[in-house]
């Protein structure tokens, strides 16, 4: 079988894989905006106000680890830097070494949370270009064929079919860029919300090493 014979015999499936790639960039690129909106607003309800928390924890730090004057409300619990503080108060008699040990299992456990479904996207933007590739290399192929069975004369359905092969690349490349827009926006909240807990858990480390170095 020459490669024209083959090309026609496979020109059905051909387009029905073509068509079928349409709909899986179309749908790659709702499933982006859907988890983006997701873990945006997971990560808004996240963020409380850690500045209050910095103020709180740096006023008389002379005092030691003792963190009663604190009050962690269900609401406060419900944000990252909320559940930092509550953590130092639970667990105020360890020393600093173990109570830094206990808040990197903490930071473990909440990056992982936060990160949940973010590198879709990231994998989104790195393959959907591929996909429109793909689709407009079998776009042509079915338009090369229509084009012999034409006899090599230009027709209608071979420009459609051309038009078309050309949209699945503008096609990947319009779902892929949002996508990255999006990692990398995530990714960035994702890094501030833990540096600014990180600071809240420093400050409470801190008073323990102070009523350690008391002590000793």
């Amino acid at each position: 079988m020459n490669p024209t014979s083959l090309i026609q015999t496979l020109a059905p499936v051909l387009f029905t894989i073509e068509i079928a790639l349409y709909v899986l960039l179309g749908g790659l690129g709702m499933a982006g905006l859907v988890l983006f909106v997701w873990r945006w607003n997971a990560i808004s309800a996240a963020s409380g106000d850690a500045d209050k928390w910095r103020a709180l924890l740096s006023k008389d730090l002379d005092k030691g680890a003792n963190l009663d004057h604190l009050q962690v409300t269900i609401e406060d619990e419900r944000t990252l830097p909320g559940r930092v503080v509550k953590l130092g108060k639970e667990n105020i008699g360890l020393s600093p070494e173990a109570l830094e040990k206990v808040y990197e299992v903490q930071e473990s456990a909440e990056r992982r949370h936060l990160e949940t479904g973010v590198s879709f996207l990231g994998t989104v933007g790195a393959n959907a270009p591929f996909l429109g590739l793909t689709g407009t290399v079998l776009g042509i192929l079915i338009a090369f064929n229509k084009f012999a069975q034409a006899g090599g004369k230009g027709s209608t359905e071979v420009m459609v079919a051309i038009a078309r092969a050309l949209v699945a690349t503008a096609l990947g490349l319009i779902i892929a860029i949002p996508a990255v827009v999006a990692f990398n926006i995530l990714k960035n909240r994702i890094k501030i919300l833990l540096d600014r807990s990180r600071e809240v858990r420093g400050l409470v480390v801190a008073r323990s090493l102070n009523a350690a170095a008391k002590e000793s």
